[in-house]
């Protein structure tokens, strides 16, 4: 007989009883016999038509089920093993859970919505574990969040959310709390209208992230690893800002004056220039990507510095940049990702995984691959520990690591 529905409950509510130790021997021995039978009923649909798929499904089940009960009548004897040894190889039942619900993970990945994975899923399904010890941070990368102020004075800015005053300038008011940075005028903009704009310099080290409110109202959100330049008196004409790294533009509107982000190039990529009247975009520029890309979420832009003429961007567009440039429809969910406390990778080669893990968590990583590059489709919760996330790569892309000193090293 089919799995019925009430088949696939009861999995769920065993898996779920195991999850909180709560299981009794027997159901435990069900599960086991329940995976281990999944495991030797291999099925691949590919090319079947959605009724074909619907049987062969159901001939799965049929399959495993009877392999259950034959194994039940045979008295099979599993080894007495403490209920919370089970339970550390979550991906175990974490693979039960991935057969009822997304069954496409395993028989049909290349037409998942981008975003649903089976590693969210496991992601998801190791919420069962205790929370991970954090990783000790290297001293390379366990840094404060940097303020350069005019004249090269240099701030570091400590974590927590007490106001603090910074003493930068003579006319403005530089406000510190909650994770960033505002930026007020004192007195009469009379006072504050050099013909030279003055700047400041924010750094954010790997691990952290910073908001700042620039003197016109425009708000920048950074990511971590990345460096912003920004004038801080009031340009009537003119404001120019530079960017390594990532960073989310909402720019304040205003009739007099051009906003510019100016992002660096190097050997892969051109150097060019975002212009702006007044609305919002995300750029992801690190050093080390391949490409500079530009998604635009409200508004128009356009990019000099690319062709003879400048680029025009439309909203829901985004524009990579490389030694040339292409124009495509945004993955929205993709570039507004970091600003939701995500990673969102979608195909992304397990070395460029590294990287993002590296900067966010603060923690040097290094890929050792010895065969093909392998990708990665999901969508992980930053609040997770870096420890949890490596385990589920382990888990779910037979990806091994190690700790060596203070870096992790990851290989095939």
């Amino acid at each position: 007989m089919a799995a019925s529905k009430s088949d696939e409950q009861y999995i769920l509510t065993l898996l779920d009883k195991a999850s909180r130790h709560e299981a009794s021997e027997a159901e435990l021995r069900y599960l086991d016999l329940w995976y281990d039978s999944f495991q030797e009923a291999p099925l691949y649909t590919d090319g079947m038509s959605p009724e074909e798929e619907e049987q062969a499904m159901s001939m799965l089940f049929d399959r495993i089920h009877n392999q259950i009960e034959q194994r039940i009548q045979e008295d099979i004897s599993i080894k007495s093993i403490p209920i919370y040894k089970r339970i550390l190889p979550f991906l175990k039942y974490a693979a039960a859970i991935l057969l009822f619900l997304a069954l496409p993970l395993y028989f049909f990945r290349d037409s998942l919505p981008p975003a649903v994975t089976e590693l969210k899923l496991v992601q998801e399904v190791s919420d069962v574990l205790k929370k991970q010890n954090p990783l000790t941070i290297s001293d390379e990368f366990a840094k404060e969040i940097q303020l350069v102020l005019s004249e090269d004075r240099r701030v570091n800015l400590p974590e927590g959310d007490v106001p603090d005053y910074i003493n930068a300038e003579k006319y403005i008011n530089v406000l510190h709390s909650d994770n960033q940075i505002t930026y007020t005028v004192k007195d009469s903009l009379s006072q504050i209208a050099p013909q030279n704009p003055i700047y400041h310099i924010v750094r954010i080290p790997y691990g952290k992230r910073l908001s700042v409110t620039l003197i016109d109202g425009t708000k920048v959100s950074l990511n971590s690893g990345t460096e912003l330049k920004y004038p801080i008196n009031v340009q009537n004409e003119q404001m120019d800002l530079y960017l390594t790294g990532e960073a989310y533009f909402d720019v304040a509107k205003s009739q007099n004056r051009k906003f510019n982000v100016h992002v660096r190039g190097n050997r892969e990529k051109k150097a060019h220039m975002v212009q702006v009247l007044g609305t919002q975009f995300n750029i992801r520029a690190f050093p080390n990507d391949k490409q500079s890309v530009t998604t635009l979420f409200e508004g128009a832009i356009q990019l000099s510095g690319l062709d003879r003429i400048p680029i025009p961007l439309q909203p829901l567009k985004q524009i990579a940049v490389g030694q040339t440039y292409a124009i495509t429809n945004a993955d929205m969910e993709g570039a507004s990702a970091w600003r939701n406390n995500l990673f969102y990778f979608k195909n992304t080669p397990l070395e460029e995984v590294a990287i993002e893990l590296e900067r966010w968590y603060g923690v040097k990583i290094q890929y050792r691959k010895t065969t093909k590059s392998k990708k990665l489709l999901a969508q992980i919760s930053r609040e997770k520990s870096l420890e949890q996330v490596l385990e589920m790569l382990a888990q779910t892309y037979d990806i091994k690591y190690e700790y060596q000193g203070k870096e992790v090293v990851l290989s095939d």
